[in-house]
């Protein structure tokens, strides 16, 4: 009995994977990308500039492109994704100087990132739900805050964040996506003036339309 149940457990896997569809293609698209940023923060009093308060603005279009594979059984089905993500967003700063001036400036935040999505979903014929989780690796980034002396941005390294969104196949060959993105992690542990850190976080949620084509 023991044996047969043995068996059974092997069995069940190999016939799981001997009946699923798995394809491999490549993926280009867009990204609209807002930065939820709202801070105001002290500086140096050596400075002539009091306090600067820092605010998210529009979005801002950016591009990706990649490799994904999609591995289907039955109705689900699972697809991860390796992508190259080059994104900015618009972010207002205004100066509170120390005469009682403010000076507005809108600057504008960059980052290039490696992400990593492994959506979730189901089909109904070519139609398609899905959701999933998905890590970015930032490998480039440009703070809006490089212009004032003293300051440095301390942005992590790697966040976590989700996608959901709808797809439609287009025969055999062409995929196309449409998904929300979120962050459930900081982008900035916070801003650095001198030796002293303060909280500043940094999110950003961006809109992503791509196109896919399966070899």
């Amino acid at each position: 009995m023991k044996r047969l149940i043995l068996i059974t457990l092997l069995i069940i896997p190999f016939s799981i994977v001997s009946n699923a569809q798995i394809k491999f293609g490549i993926k280009a698209g867009i990204t609209s990308t807002s930065i939820k940023v709202d801070e105001v923060i002290d500086i140096d009093d050596a400075s002539d500039i009091d306090e600067l308060a820092i605010k998210g603005m529009n979005s801002k279009i950016g591009f990706q492109g990649g490799i994904f594979s999609r591995i289907t059984i039955a109705k689900l089905y699972v697809q991860p994704e390796l992508l190259f993500t080059s994104t900015s967003g618009e972010v207002e700063i205004t100066e509170f100087l120390a005469s009682g001036e403010q000076i507005p400036i809108i600057k504008e935040q960059e980052f290039k990132q490696i992400d990593i999505p492994i959506m979730l979903g189901y089909k109904f014929g070519p139609a398609r739900i899905q959701a999933g989780p998905i890590a970015s690796i930032v490998i480039d980034s440009k703070s809006v805050l490089v212009d004032y002396d003293n300051y440095e941005e301390e942005f992590n390294g790697a966040t976590w964040g989700y996608q959901v969104g709808v797809g439609l196949d287009i025969g055999k060959k062409l995929t196309i996506d449409v998904k929300y993105e979120g962050n459930l992690s900081k982008l900035a542990n916070g801003v650095k003036i001198g030796n002293e850190t303060l909280d500043f976080d940094s999110r950003n949620s961006q809109f992503v339309a791509s196109l896919g084509i399966f070899f």
